[in-house]
């Protein structure tokens, strides 16, 4: 598996490498069959009762299961998934306890943690998430990945896109993450590379922790 890690790293290969890349290490975890689904590029509508409203945040990957047909809505998502291109500083696959504090990490994970919240409103506003008091999300840097829980948010958050104006947002809310954006970058309590056994535990951690939420849905397709 070394050699798919270094795929997502060699000559910093676009976003949909990544998580292509991805997609072949969480398939390890797919058993059995029906556990969940891959979902790429999933759209998610930003005001889903507005029919005229066209915004929409699009996570990379969503991890879940399908609903019966005609159920809405058709996917309950157990995960979320936003990749961007590697750093230069992860080209050599460096161990993560090496990168967990370097501030180039800090920076590029703090950017894509608030585009990851974006898209995690976005699942709740569409009820798209299988468990109601939080939803977890994986923020992937090459083959570098953290953990985070998102939600459930209050009314003023929801109103928030940090990335994209929105003319219902909450002000007070605004400024509060505007602030946070301008601040300085969060530090990482996890970092795992996708080819070690941590990582291996760690992603199947998360998949366990939704898996009896999941069941129903899996036995319902499966009658």
């Amino acid at each position: 598996m070394k050699n798919l890690a270094q795929i997502a790293v060699t000559r910093r290969p676009r976003e949909d490498v990544v998580y292509g890349v991805f997609s072949d290490f969480v398939i390890l975890h797919k058993i059995p069959s029906t556990r969940f689904t891959i979902y790429p590029q999933m759209n998610l509508k930003w005001k889903p009762v507005d029919e005229r409203d066209r915004r929409a945040e699009v996570p990379d990957v969503g991890i879940g299961n399908f609903a019966l047909p005609g159920a809405l809505p058709p996917f309950k998502l157990r995960c979320g998934v936003e990749a961007k291109r590697p750093i230069h500083k992860m080209i050599s696959l460096p161990t993560p306890h090496s990168l967990i504090r370097d501030r180039d990490v800090l920076a590029a994970f703090h950017s894509l943690y608030f585009q990851a919240e974006d898209q995690a409103k976005a699942a709740y506003k569409n009820d798209y998430p299988l468990q109601h008091d939080g939803i977890h999300w994986i923020l992937l840097i090459g083959p570098y990945w953290t953990p985070q829980m998102f939600g459930p948010f209050s009314e003023a958050e929801n109103s928030v896109r940090a990335h994209k104006a929105s003319d219902s947002a909450d002000y007070a809310e605004l400024v509060k993450v505007l602030d946070a954006m301008r601040g300085a970058p969060r530090q990482l309590q996890e970092l795992y590379l996708l080819n070690t056994n941590e990582s291996f535990a760690r992603l199947e951690q998360i998949l366990e922790s939704t898996d009896q939420l999941a069941q129903p849905y899996i036995n319902a397709l499966s009658s």
